[in-house]
């Protein structure tokens, strides 16, 4: 009697467990179902892969950390302020509520150990500290942060505060928040380790990186950012890289922190498993030729200003690409070189059509008056007979 009640236990366990895991798979599978809010994008193409609510403005909580650090950094490019520098912590940082790299009054601190508690710890407090270093006041932090969002040109976001903290008014949206996160990669990748720090430690306290993808080593993670509050709800912005892609995922007001995690796994395993990304020229390399007339030459190169490359379904086949230059021709001379006097067309059938500019790769001079002359004689005389 007793070994049924025993294996009676043990069946029971493992109906448990196994329904547990299935609980579990379904969440997962269904994470973007029930998520509000998310935006997928290839960081160097600016193609958007997948979005729902993209331009709606709402509390993104420490992920306006990324803002404080973008206006750091711009801060140290500008020469204003080293990462060396050591700051007193007054009252004001010390004071601060919620997540917290744990500063003492009166602490002295690099700039740059206070970058390490904002981005991998989300410190409020090195928030705080960072803003008054940075511009003597948080009030002329914040209002560094709404300008550098203007010439960013996030036209979604408004910032009260440094770290994330609720205000009325302080909002961003997750066009914004990508778009932040591509220019922070771009304007200064000397700084782009600081997003992925899986660890700090600040007074023999060690805090682990709470976002989910560097937390599970995901595939190609270079870092990003969390977010919570309760008017927020749970947010992630993540930056992932593979195969010479690089994609950026965000996800905000997520009912907890386990649907963000499932969440922007999805996206992620999205973009990579059913896009491929195709790159037909490189930037400044010669597409064609095209026509002149009245110039020394008949002909002018015509090139990119950018890495022409698209994203396309991997079911794709590559005769399922065009690739055609249109202009009107023949171009007049002069030329000068960097002129846009043509376009790439590139349709890719059943799916979308790109364009690219493209630019004369050198200057073409007006020929002397007798062979002018001469070539509008020839070109009449052809028109008579054609």
């Amino acid at each position: 009697m007793r070994f049924f009640k025993f294996f009676f236990k043990i069946i029971s366990c493992v109906i448990f467990f196994a329904n547990a895991f299935s609980a579990n798979a379904e969440e997962l599978e269904h994470a973007l179902q029930e998520a509000q809010f998310y935006f997928l994008i290839d960081a160097d193409t600016k193609e958007v892969l997948l979005s729902k609510n993209a331009d709606i403005r709402i509390p993104p909580s420490s992920m306006t950390k990324l803002m404080t650090a973008y206006v750091v950094f711009n801060q140290v490019k500008k020469g204003k302020i080293s990462l060396t520098n050591q700051c007193l912590i007054g009252k004001d940082a010390w004071r601060k509520s919620g997540s917290s790299m744990f500063l003492n009054y009166g602490d002295v601190v690099s700039i740059e150990d206070l970058v390490r508690g904002l981005l991998a710890v989300s410190g409020n407090d090195a928030a705080i500290a960072l803003s008054q270093t940075t511009a003597d006041s948080t009030e002329k932090f914040v209002a560094l942060m709404n300008a550098e969002a203007k010439e960013l040109g996030l036209t979604n976001s408004h910032f009260r505060n440094p770290h994330g903290l609720h205000e009325d008014g302080h909002y961003m949206s997750l066009r914004d928040l990508a778009t932040l996160a591509t220019r922070l990669y771009q304007d200064f990748p000397q700084h782009s380790h600081y997003f992925g720090i899986s660890e700090f430690t600040y007074r023999n306290i060690t805090q682990k990186n709470r976002h989910p993808l560097i937390k599970k080593n995901y595939e190609g993670v270079l870092g990003g950012k969390t977010g919570h509050t309760d008017s927020g709800g749970y947010g992630v912005i993540g930056v992932v890289k593979r195969d010479h892609r690089r994609l950026i995922a965000v996800v905000n007001k997520a009912k907890t922190s386990k649907q963000r995690a499932a969440a922007i796994t999805e996206l992620f395993d999205y973009g990579f498993e059913n896009y491929k990304k195709l790159t037909l020229f490189e930037k400044g390399q010669k597409v064609a030729s095209v026509k002149t007339w009245l110039g020394k030459g008949s002909e002018v190169g015509v090139v990119t200003d950018r890495e022409v490359a698209f994203n396309v379904p991997r079911s794709m086949q590559v005769d399922a690409v065009n690739v055609r230059v249109s202009y009107k021709g023949p171009v007049y001379a002069p030329i000068k070189e960097g002129a846009n006097i043509a376009k790439l067309i590139v349709e890719v059938k059943g799916y979308k059509t790109f364009e690219y500019p493209l630019f004369a790769a050198e200057s073409v001079d007006k020929t002397g008056y007798f062979q002018r002359i001469n070539e509008i004689l020839f070109h009449k005389i052809g028109s008579v007979f054609q």
